[in-house]
């Protein structure tokens, strides 16, 4: 059963004019910061590591292919650390694959059901990548929804927009529609949950990129 935090936030939409998307999510924090995270993201300024899959900002001094940074996994250096991300090559996330199926038939118990998840994850991680398109365009927010259960009324809003979902794009909560499609997504949840005459619009639509 899913536990929702019923504290004022915000629920946000970004939007990417030109590659023709809007990315749907909840803070309760600056929505800038959520901004500029999906544009590092967007722009590949943060990457996604090989092996583990995490995202950092990427070791680049202007010259030569970007690397993911030397980083720590688990108390472990991560054999990701000053490799190609996910982004640009595949080769070290399909060898470390292969290893991780090799070692899955050699353990038993909780330890090869961990093992499993982990493969299913990286499988399906490389999946994507290779429909992955290189990012056109910047996010900027478009609009804000500051209320109460900002958290239920984002999956409520992901629900009414689940046929719009874009499953290539480098991170979650993307869609394919029109931002007053979004709109109308976010306000039918708000109503929904009855919250709608209690919650604050307000529609960015200045240069607002940081």
């Amino acid at each position: 059963m899913t536990e929702f935090r019923y504290t004022h936030g915000v629920v946000y939409i970004l939007e990417n004019v030109e590659a023709q998307r809007v990315k749907v999510g909840m803070t309760t924090n600056d929505v800038a910061l959520r901004l500029r995270d999906a544009n590092d993201m967007w722009l590949e300024h943060k990457i996604t590591c090989q092996i583990c899959g995490g995202r950092r900002l990427a070791n680049w001094n202007g010259r030569g292919p970007r690397v993911v940074p030397k980083h720590v996994v688990s108390g472990v250096n991560c054999p990701g650390g000053n490799a190609l991300p996910l982004e640009s090559d595949i080769a070290l996330a399909n060898a470390h694959l292969e290893n991780l199926r090799i070692r899955v038939a050699e353990i038993t118990g909780s330890e090869k059901g961990s093992m499993t998840r982990k493969i299913k994850t990286l499988a399906e991680r490389i999946r994507l990548r290779s429909q992955y398109n290189r990012g056109i365009g910047k996010w900027k927010i478009g609009t804000v929804y500051h209320t109460e259960c900002a958290e239920k009324v984002e999956l409520l809003s992901h629900n009414f927009l689940v046929e719009h979902l874009d499953r290539t794009a480098p991170f979650g909560e993307v869609f394919g529609c029109s931002i007053s499609e979004a709109r109308a997504a976010v306000e039918r949840a708000l109503d929904k949950l009855e919250l709608l005459s209690l919650a604050r619009r307000e529609d960015r639509h200045e240069n607002n990129a940081p």
